[in-house]
């Protein structure tokens, strides 16, 4: 999990690299130094950055060029033009249009290659270079194996990858300019530093509508973004308009009939030179109206290949863009909307950390709830597993010594339907009914039945759990069991080596009223070996999908007669792992191990 303060430590590493990005003369100078500090922050040690030759067709010919790079391996060294000179996966991609999403996780065509030493690295995660529509060059960072590249780490490498999108853009444009408009780069150059050092939305916005207004001589300057529902287009930055659109939160449709609307649809700008003379669009509320704009320009906020919104400037006399004028304003509204972009993802990468820390002190409250130790009685062996597939899960367990009741202690095992915080919720609720209707000394089928009653009483979500429910009498070995639509406990008597079908007919707790279950009896001999599990253990997967199930756990069972509790559930927990081969498991797994000591 990445903390609060390693968030902190991210922003502040992060602005210095656009204060690299800015503060250089040379961009591609600053490639090196940028990318290594890139690689650090995401506790990598190789990347390289390509970019693409604007004289080189995409398709026709190789247009890209290694413009940086970090710590590369002996095998792929810079000046080994048989590694750089070919092309690669990520570049074909790229051709292809398919490297239209940042952090594409890519197994490298350059370091399969390699014949030299490449330091173990086989796989890299390739984010693009853009500037809107317009490819500039792919960003590359390696590791050894898939899970090198975290969701945290890939969201740096976006931003990142964003931030050179706009350096490299600015650059170019810096060339483009050089001799024509010596005062609208200066102005675009301050306009790319700031939106790129302002990640406060509301502050970031202000500024951006201000500038352009200023920038472009015009009236008035709006920023339209599509809301959650898509079905229409928010004011989320005004400047110039006599009555504030933001403030009065106005709206406009998602759809052809109003510019915004057409402009984020086709992706072409939209001007206008007297709008109270010849307007291409059919929606013109009054308050629109009022405002007694004429001249009109409008142009998409385009961020991996779809539109994010659109910014429109607005004059009170007619006024049609020049090409320069259009062009900067594009440019503009290029670099505009990556800055908002990164910002979103900036948002979101805090929103991640917060829940992560959340759902730790949760997952830390749901563990204090499971035993904190398990009951020492001489002739017996207890040994216990619990892993939540995420952070929080809806498996739980109780083992206990009976109060009133000799010699007898208590076991359930349970399993809620659903996944995460509801789950998990439900799970603390049921887990506390059961432990109390076992205590208050009922029975174990009393015990469910009335658990059942207590959850449909208090419970408002819509899930259910299964649960399996024991007394055992650790003098005699006699076990008392009811069962609520789990999975059936395995129960191996050592002496003929036969599993005997511990069968309590019952139904799941949380669903219907008046419920009613077996209730059966067995003896556990000495030497004899119960096994208590949830469907995380049969049910677990391995790349083949196929499940682990029964049969498999009950031979390891029978093969470990002369085992412990303990050495018995750790060969389990060791054969699902070999089994599952590290594929991501979606169900939580618990394992109760009983057994009873042979004599002497």
């Amino acid at each position: 999990m990445h903390s609060h303060n390693g968030v902190i430590e991210d922003l502040t590493t992060l602005n210095q690299i656009a204060e690299t990005l800015n503060r250089a003369t040379d961009v591609k100078s600053a490639l090196n130094t940028t990318l290594a500090r890139l690689v650090e922050l995401m506790g990598l040690e190789t990347g390289w950055i390509f970019l693409i030759d604007p004289s080189v067709e995409l398709q026709s010919g190789n247009p890209f060029r290694l413009a940086a790079h970090h710590n590369l391996p002996p095998g792929i060294a810079p000046e080994n033009q048989l590694i750089w000179g070919g092309g690669c996966a990520c570049q074909d991609l790229c051709k292809e249009g398919k490297l239209a999403q940042a952090y594409n996780e890519v197994r490298c065509t350059r370091l399969a290659s390699a014949e030299g030493d490449r330091r173990g690295l086989v796989v890299h995660a390739s984010t693009p270079l853009r500037s809107g529509d317009k490819k500039l060059g792919i960003l590359n960072v390696a590791g050894v194996d898939w899970s090198s590249f975290t969701p945290h780490s890939l969201a740096l490498l976006t931003n990142v990858g964003n931030m050179m999108g706009i350096a490299i853009e600015r650059a170019r444009l810096f060339d483009l300019l050089r001799e024509k408009r010596v005062n609208e780069q200066a102005a675009l150059l301050e306009l790319s530093k700031h939106l790129l050092s302002r990640l406060n939305f509301e502050d970031l916005k202000s500024y951006l509508v201000d500038e352009v207004k200023k920038l472009l001589e015009c009236d008035a300057c709006t920023i339209f973004m599509s809301n959650a529902s898509d079905e229409k287009l928010d004011f989320v930055a005004a400047s110039g308009w006599k009555n504030d659109p933001v403030a009065a939160k106005r709206h406009i449709p998602f759809e052809a009939d109003s510019g915004p609307g057409w402009v984020m649809q086709t992706q072409r700008p939209l001007l206008v030179e007297n709008l109270q003379i010849s307007d291409p669009t059919s929606w013109i509320p009054e308050w629109l109206r009022s405002e007694g704009f004429k001249g009109h320009a409008v142009v998409p906020l385009v961020v991996e290949g779809r539109s994010i919104g659109a910014l429109a400037i607005n004059s009170r006399k007619p006024r049609v863009l020049t090409e320069n004028e259009l062009n900067l304003l594009q440019l503009m509204a290029n670099q505009a909307a990556i800055a908002i972009e990164t910002n979103r993802l900036y948002l979101e990468e805090i929103e991640v950390q917060r829940i992560e820390e959340e759902l730790a002190v949760g997952r830390q409250i749901q563990l204090s709830l499971l035993p904190k130790s398990l009951p020492i009685i001489p002739g017996w062996e207890f040994a216990v597993h619990y892993e939540a597939a995420y952070q929080v899960g809806g498996d739980f367990y109780d083992l206990f010594e009976l109060p009133n009741r000799e010699n007898q202690i208590g076991l359930f095992i349970g399993d809620v339907s659903g996944k995460g915080v509801p789950a998990a919720l439900f799970m603390a609720m049921s887990r506390t009914m059961l432990r109390s209707t076992m205590l208050s000394g009922r029975n174990p089928s009393q015990a469910l039945v009335r658990a059942n009653e207590l959850i449909l009483k208090d419970s408002q979500a819509n899930l259910f759990l299964t649960a399996i429910c024991l007394s055992l009498n650790t003098v005699t070995g006699h076990l008392i069991y009811a069962n609520a639509g789990h999975n059936r406990p395995l129960l191996l008597h050592v002496k003929d080596g036969k599993f005997q079908d511990l069968a309590a007919r019952g139904i799941i707790l949380g669903e219907f009223d008046a419920i009613e279950l077996e209730e059966e009896e067995v003896e556990l001999l000495p030497g004899d070996v119960l096994v208590c599990y949830t469907d995380g253990v049969t049910d677990a997967i391995n790349t083949e999908q196929e499940s682990f199930g029964e049969e498999r756990l009950s031979e390891i069972i029978s093969g470990h007669t002369r085992a412990s509790a303990k050495e018995i559930l750790s060969v389990i927990l060791q054969e699902v792992d070999r089994f599952t081969e590290e594929v991501a498991q979606t169900d939580d797994l618990t394992l109760v191990v009983i057994r009873r000591k042979p004599k002497s």
